[in-house]
């Protein structure tokens, strides 16, 4: 699929490049066919005006030889009086070309000799002495000149197309890099979510066809049952409003009810409910929240930050360790940070946590209910914020998140 739209998408340029270039070297081609004509029919007037007047001409030899200019003056019956010095023809060939001009009426033109050679012409009448002097030139070497011109346009084209060609095909590259892990992005996407999304299944489907099994049963004496089927169907649904929540994220949906609130107590609201699952698990959990400290965000998703960020502190964190949570004011910036002392992160996963799905413990983290969505989420909602996530991390010693976040949160794409 990829390497025919790498294909496609360089033909198109390639297409493109191509009638650019055609309609270049046309309009080359033409103007200086043009010019070559202007020029030529310059010289000759200036020729014949040299030819009535009996001035030496002042054109260079060299480009007359070159060109073939000449010209010959008759009189009124039609007898030749004067020819240019070194004629390029014979006599004879004089005599058909002014025979055949003189019969035709414009006083410029083209003619033919004998088919083979074409030359342009120029009349001048005198209307006075009735005379009339013809100049001609020889088309061969505009014709060559052309030639030349239009083989050398040609030649460049098919440079600049291959060129183009492999050029293209170097962008196409770079151009599907993105496109590439984009698409594969998605398809793991699919595939965790179309995972994550089974067992829950599974389970509720087991635990049903148990229940069903035993109709007459009561619900008490079927409570195990249907009590994993809660469990499951609120994972699968927490489950589902994460991944909304992260498609709405891809499409850049603008994030609602933007509003300048107090972030020190949206923060020690979050914090609240952890003080006693910390208490039960046996772990320290301090906080130091610096006091009427406001914002311009959205409340809700902020919260849910800092929920994200405590509750994987307090999952990887076993009994008798800390959690300390700040909030600190940076001028322009506050900074939360949320450190603890658990099992810590190896460097190799360090670039990857943020990524959907992903999991340092797989089987640990399915056990605590974890989706590995949850520090994707956190990175989205920082970067609605257009702020910034860090994480600094020691094993046996624990992991430090840092968000930085702009006081005046501007959302610009």
């Amino acid at each position: 699929m990829f390497n025919n739209l790498r294909i496609k998408l360089t033909l198109i340029n390639v297409l493109v490049v191509g009638l650019i270039l055609l309609v270049m070297m046309s309009g080359i081609y033409v103007a200086n066919s043009k010019i070559i004509l202007r020029q030529s029919e310059q010289i000759m007037r200036v020729m014949a005006a040299e030819a009535v007047s009996g001035s030496k001409s002042q054109l260079p030899e060299r480009q007359r030889r070159i060109f073939n200019y000449f010209f010959a003056k008759v009189d009124k019956n039609g007898q030749l009086i004067d020819t240019s010095p070194n004629l390029p023809i014979t006599q004879e060939q004089l005599a058909l070309l002014l025979e055949k001009v003189s019969h035709l009426s414009p006083h410029k033109g083209k003619v033919s000799l004998n088919n083979i050679e074409s030359y342009r012409y120029l009349k001048h009448s005198l209307t006075d002495a009735g005379e009339t002097v013809y100049v001609f030139v020889n088309t061969r070497s505009e014709k060559e000149i052309l030639r030349n011109l239009l083989a050398a346009l040609i030649v460049s084209g098919l440079i600049g197309l291959a060129l183009t060609f492999f050029g293209s095909l170097f962008l196409a590259d770079r151009a599907l890099i993105p496109i590439k892990k984009s698409w594969q992005r998605q398809k793991d996407f699919i595939a965790d979510a179309s995972h994550e999304l089974r067992t829950p299944l599974a389970v509720i489907q087991t635990n049903l066809e148990l229940v069903l099994d035993n109709p007459r049963e009561t619900v008490e004496s079927q409570f195990k049952w249907l009590e994993n089927i809660q469990i499951e169907s609120k994972r699968m649904t927490k489950l589902v409003d994460d991944l909304l929540f992260l498609a709405r994220a891809d499409f850049h949906e603008e994030m609602q009810d933007m509003a300048c609130f107090p972030l020190d107590l949206a923060v020690k609201e979050a914090l609240a409910p952890f003080e006693p699952v910390a208490v039960k698990k046996g772990i320290t959990l301090e906080s130091s929240i610096v006091p009427n400290l406001s914002i311009l965000g959205n409340e809700t998703r902020l919260k849910q930050l800092i929920v994200i960020l405590l509750d994987n502190a307090i999952k990887y964190t076993p009994a008798g360790g800390s959690i300390v949570l700040e909030l600190k004011d940076k001028g322009s910036h506050i900074e939360i940070s949320v450190q603890d002392s658990g099992e810590g992160i190896e460097t190799v996963h360090l670039e990857k946590i943020f990524e959907r799905f992903y999991r340092v413990d797989k089987a640990r983290s399915r056990q605590s209910g974890g989706t590995g969505l949850g520090l994707a989420i956190a990175e989205c909602i920082v970067k609605e914020h257009r702020g910034t996530i860090k994480v600094f991390s020691t094993p046996g010693q624990g992991t430090t998140f840092q968000v930085s976040l702009p006081k005046s949160s501007r959302r610009g794409r």
